[in-house]
């Protein structure tokens, strides 16, 4: 997998552990709540931007294609050596996680989202810190959450 989803993931898992813990873990964990949310951030900046990165990465590869002609033969798995059927064109990379970054996005939010969710029923923080914490993520509060 790649770098932004597994990052991403990582987040995902960790703040998923928190949630369901024992309320004095969960008050220790959420006394680094704004370290958490930083990492939240980033990973989401980082899953945003993934296409403009990917697409600089793609121009960059062809241009170097381009301009130096490079050549890449394939290996030839009964001799060894170079195949003799390769065109020796340099493969480009394909933009193929469209599907895997929206979903590690979503996974990511709904994390650090119940996890705030279960720090605001162990009345860690009120209504409207809720409501910071999760414009700062770009979310919103689901009514029927917040029974207790």
């Amino acid at each position: 997998m790649i770098y932004t989803i597994d990052r991403a993931n990582l987040i995902s898992e960790q703040l998923k552990k928190f949630t369901p813990g024992y309320t004095h873990h969960i008050v220790g964990h959420y006394s680094n709540i704004y370290f958490w949310i930083g990492e939240v951030k980033e990973a989401l900046n980082a899953i945003d931007n993934h296409k403009k990165r990917f697409d600089k990465m793609y121009d960059a590869q062809k241009d170097w294609i381009e301009e130096h002609g490079t050549i890449v033969h394939d290996f030839c798995p009964i001799c060894g050596g170079k195949c003799e059927f390769s065109d020796g064109r340099a493969i480009l990379p394909k933009f193929k996680y469209k599907t895997e970054l929206l979903e590690a996005r979503k996974n990511l939010v709904d994390s650090v989202y119940y996890f705030l969710i279960r720090c605001f029923k162990i009345e860690l923080l009120t209504y409207d810190e809720l409501k910071e914490k999760l414009d700062l993520i770009g979310t919103s509060i689901e009514p029927k959450d917040l029974n207790k």
